[in-house]
């Protein structure tokens, strides 16, 4: 799938499917809301009355999408979803990757290939960009889909530069993890090749009047260096990632996620380490770092060292 954040009217926008972030009621509003249904007139109008009328007489829930003919806009449909109002106190994420998720499902319905989204929830809902545009991405890339090309089409300059910001991102890293050489590549999954069970035990140890801490294989160290070498740990938005992705704590999506999320990820497990001890006997523990050497090997493996 493709990418691409543009700043603009998303009225105006060529393409198979626009995807307006509706109200429940599916009868128009303001903001984006408002601008389609004025733009796309009265066949879009009609369609969502009849949508009211028959199948959510109750209003379409938050998270879910419904399409209608794009009337007079350039699309061929336009694709409702309801996005959530954000709350500090209370994750709503899921709901906000369930509207880029479900938004693609209906686009595949209708055999559409390029697909243009606002950036939902960032206006009168609330939503702070940074995390907006991980949680869009992040749902969109591990969604399954036949659509080729998206476009984030943004209102204001902030909202670009969050939505650029996560897009390139992972390009970005993904380039300087392609600048090393195959030997340096090499090295790193022969020492996890070498490591034994006993070099993913940890112990602790516990001087007199002092904390205990972790003490870890001088292999498993090995490893861990090899990482650092290798530009996998990478500056990033810590938390807008973790709460936007699926992947943290324990990657387990993470063989069909970018590999830049592993890079991610052992940013998480490695820079955690310095500051609360026993991180990476976590990541031991629970298969994140296993999950992270066999992405970037699959990563390897497909040509992705230069």
């Amino acid at each position: 799938m493709r990418m691409l954040v543009v700043q603009g009217d998303i009225t105006t926008r060529h393409a198979d499917v626009i995807v307006n972030a509706a109200g429940s009621s599916l009868l128009g509003g303001g903001g984006v809301d408002g601008a389609v249904h004025r733009r796309g007139g009265p066949a879009v109008r009609a369609e969502c009355r009849a949508l009211r009328a028959s199948a959510y007489p109750d209003g379409l829930p938050v998270g879910q999408a419904v399409a209608t003919t794009g009337g007079e806009l350039r699309a061929r449909w336009v694709v409702h979803t309801v996005g959530p109002v954000y709350s500090p106190d209370d994750d709503r994420s899921g709901l906000l990757a369930s509207c880029y998720r479900e938004s693609l499902r209906v686009a595949d319905g209708l055999g559409a290939r390029s697909v243009a989204f606002p950036a939902i929830s960032t206006g009168v809902r609330g939503w702070p960009l940074a995390e907006a545009a991980e949680i869009a991405v992040r749902a969109l890339r591990a969604t399954a889909t036949e659509v080729a090309d998206v476009c984030f089409v943004t209102f204001t300059p902030e909202a670009f530069a969050a939505f650029t910001t996560v897009v390139t991102g992972d390009e970005n890293i993904a380039a300087g993890l392609a600048a090393h050489p195959e030997e340096h590549w090499r090295r790193l999954f022969a020492a996890v090749d070498e490591l034994t069970p006993a070099d993913r035990v940890v112990t602790w140890e516990a001087p007199e009047n002092q904390f205990p801490y972790p003490v870890y294989s001088e292999r498993f160290w090995q490893v861990v260096r090899l990482l650092a070498e290798l530009d996998v740990i990478v500056p990033f938005d810590w938390g807008a990632w973790s709460r936007a992705s699926p992947l943290h704590p324990d990657g387990r999506r993470l063989a069909a996620a970018p590999v830049a999320d592993a890079a991610r990820l052992a940013t998480a497990y490695v820079r955690g380490e310095r500051f609360c001890e026993g991180t990476l006997e976590t990541g031991l523990a629970n298969g994140a770092l296993d999950a992270i050497f066999d992405r970037l090997r699959g990563w390897f493996a497909e040509g992705g060292a230069r």
